[in-house]
């Protein structure tokens, strides 16, 4: 059945990042099978790149994929250069809908509100039919309204607020993207490969996590589907590789089973999401059988204090003995995620991090293995227990995480790590609200750098400092007025920050929770 419209899909980001994108994959085959006609959208080199004939003439909508707060001023870029008004009240009758989706505004879609038609917030596929039949309506009034009676839709104007949350209870039965062939000239960021999602959400509640809240409950593809789906993918893509697709990849019951049936059939493998506890010696073998050459973990912190408060007990000793099984087993390198500027976090619990480390980077060198180090500054986000927190200043974050890069460099790790200054961009943008817009349209048109950044928050008249700045405990922040997240309601949030900073104060004493080689 053909719909007799065409949808836009914009990814404002290159064609290499799309094409890495499960969500990409998932609108754009959903759509096509229920026969939408589907015009993908690309920002690369500074320009459009788009895809069907006919440009955009006669597209209803453009689906915009924004999973990270920073390429919002993208999408700006995108809107100018298709000639649509970037702001919403200024839009005509003829225009198409703008609708978003993607975690960062699923959690906080108030920056977007005044650029935006519409928002999903949440997952796509329990409201893909629904919003197909919105936009067979013969005017761009009626879709709005349409949208706007549709569960997890935020239609500013139309909807009654808050909107609910909205996600796949089974994911068993949830359509899945089997077709994921790039374009002939289109090398996606992982390579060639198929994508096959084991699970969505996490149970394991670290209280910093955006992403863990925001898809709650965890829900687990059964080991039947799983292979179902493993080896139609392979098939249609014609590929010999599998990346394994989760937010914690052992946390599935099926996962070991899965894992040795693509290995033990010839598959290479891919296993992007692993905790440091659940890197066995046995999986690591298995991971290293598949071609993986390196994984990651992210322990974040080597302090029992700050392990314990922000509820990811880790610490250095799993994290040591994970390294170890990563090299022992023929992985050649280990990558290690680190976070500094916690809320509370002291020198001691910096130096924990140091000794943590330098240590798994003595590990590695003795094996032959090649170990590298991301550090980043602690960033809050909404919808997590950690929201009201603040940003360190600017200047202590420096110190610290050159603290931590000195002795890892002079021992022959890479290090890297995201910019403190960008780092404080997107924490704005992630806490910001409505008056948000202004500054994002003329960040956008001033470039998009820091530099325009700094100008368009003085001509807008918006204070950065407070969207950096702690909030104070009983302050409801906005975005819970718009948008409401089973699992992750207001006051579950506000006890979580309440026992973070308890834990802190009193340096692990307030916790129970038990982590390998910490006496506290």
């Amino acid at each position: 059945m053909t719909r007799g419209y065409s949808v836009a899909i914009l990814y404002p980001s290159p064609r290499n990042v799309a094409y890495s994108s499960l969500a990409f994959h998932l609108i754009r085959g959903y759509l096509e099978e229920r026969g939408v006609g589907v015009k993908p959208v690309f920002l690369e080199d500074g320009g459009l790149v788009v895809h069907g004939k006919g440009g955009l003439d006669g597209v209803r909508a453009i689906l915009v994929s924004l999973p990270f707060e920073l390429m919002y001023p993208d999408l700006v870029k995108a809107l100018d250069l298709l000639g649509i008004e970037p702001f919403r009240r200024h839009r005509r009758s003829s225009d198409p809908i703008i609708i978003a989706g993607g975690p960062a505004v699923t959690a906080n879609p108030l920056p977007l509100l005044d650029i935006v038609d519409a928002v999903l917030v949440g997952e796509a596929e329990p409201v893909l039919d629904g919003i197909i039949d919105a936009l067979a309506e013969p005017s761009r009034e009626e879709r709005l309204k349409a949208l706007a009676s549709l569960p997890g839709l935020l239609v500013d104007g139309y909807s009654e607020t808050p909107v609910r949350r909205v996600y796949v209870e089974d994911l068993d039965s949830a359509w899945y993207p089997i077709d994921q062939r790039p374009l002939d000239d289109v090398e996606p960021i992982w390579g060639r490969a198929f994508i096959l999602e084991t699970s969505r959400g996490c149970g394991r509640s670290c209280r910093f996590c955006m992403e863990g809240a925001i898809f709650r409950p965890k829900r687990d593809r059964g080991l039947s589907r799983l292979r179902e789906l493993l080896w139609e993918g392979v098939k249609a893509n014609r590929v010999g590789r599998v990346i394994f697709y989760s937010l914690s990849f052992f946390d599935s019951r099926a996962s070991d089973h899965i894992l040795r049936e693509a290995v033990e059939s010839g598959l290479q493998v891919s296993v992007p999401s692993l905790r440091a506890e659940s890197l066995t010696p046995e999986r690591a073998s298995l991971i290293a059988a598949g071609g993986q050459k390196t994984v990651t973990i992210a322990p974040e912190t080597g302090s029992c204090v700050i392990a314990k408060a922000i509820l990811k007990p880790i610490g250095k000793s799993v994290t040591l003995w994970a390294v170890e099984n990563a090299v022992e087993s023929g992985v050649k390198g280990v990558k290690l995620y680190l976070m500094t500027g916690f809320p509370g976090e002291t020198w001691d619990d910096v130096e924990a991090t140091i000794a943590m480390v330098v240590e798994a980077a003595e590990t590695a060198r003795k094996r032959g293995a090649r170990l590298k180090v991301s550090i980043n500054p602690f960033m809050p986000k909404p919808v997590t227990g950690m929201q009201w927190a603040g940003m360190e200043d600017t200047k202590t974050l420096r110190k610290k995480i050159e603290a931590i890069s000195r002795p890892l460099k002079k021992a022959g790790v890479q290090v890297s790590g995201y910019d403190v200054k960008w780092a404080r961009a997107e924490v704005l943008l992630a806490r910001g609200g409505r008056e948000l817009s202004r500054v994002i349209v003329s960040w956008a048109r001033r470039g998009g750098g820091l530099g325009s950044l700094r100008a368009a928050l003085r001509d807008e008249g918006v204070d950065e400092s407070k969207y950096i700045s702690e909030w104070p405990e009983d302050l409801d922040p906005p975005w819970h007025d718009v948008v409401e997240h089973p699992y992750a309601e207001l006051w579950r949030l506000r006890r979580d920050w309440r026992i973070y900073k308890a834990v802190v104060e009193t340096r692990g004493k307030a916790s129970r929770l038990r982590i390998k080689g910490c006496d506290y």
